[in-house]
């Protein structure tokens, strides 16, 4: 891997405008690869890069940045994989939204109404 000698803000600053656009379709082209959707995924697979990059002792070059994507790539695609997807609100074609139920299904309830006392609610003074 190619290493710079120095880690100022400047030079990681210097490092980002030379390779970021290519740090970016590189990633793109191994998340394609692999099915993933690059539009959305590609922005994470990058900063990730971009994070180990900044906490290095040494900066790396084109070279490492591009093994440090495959890397990532590699990472995100297991965590997509290992992740479960449940899709929520999916029905059948032709299954209708609402249950439509008849009137022979419903069942007879009789709702009785409890006597209120005389006194009223509003009164915090006892009961005579």
């Amino acid at each position: 891997m190619n290493v710079t000698p120095t880690s100022t803000t400047a030079d990681l600053a210097g490092l980002y405008g030379r390779y970021s656009a290519r740090l970016a379709a590189h990633a793109a082209e191994r998340l394609a690869a692999a099915g993933a959707d690059p539009v959305d995924e590609v922005d994470d697979v990058t900063q990730g890069v971009w994070l180990w990059a900044g906490q290095q002792r040494r900066l790396p070059g084109w070279e490492g940045l591009r093994v440090m994507t495959d890397w990532v790539v590699e990472a995100a695609i297991t965590e997509w994989q290992a992740r479960l997807e449940v899709p929520v609100g999916v029905r059948p074609s032709g299954t209708p939204a609402v249950l439509f139920l008849s009137v022979e299904s419903v069942l007879r309830v009789r709702i009785e109404v409890a006597e209120v006392p005389e006194a009223s609610f509003l009164s915090l003074s006892p009961a005579a």
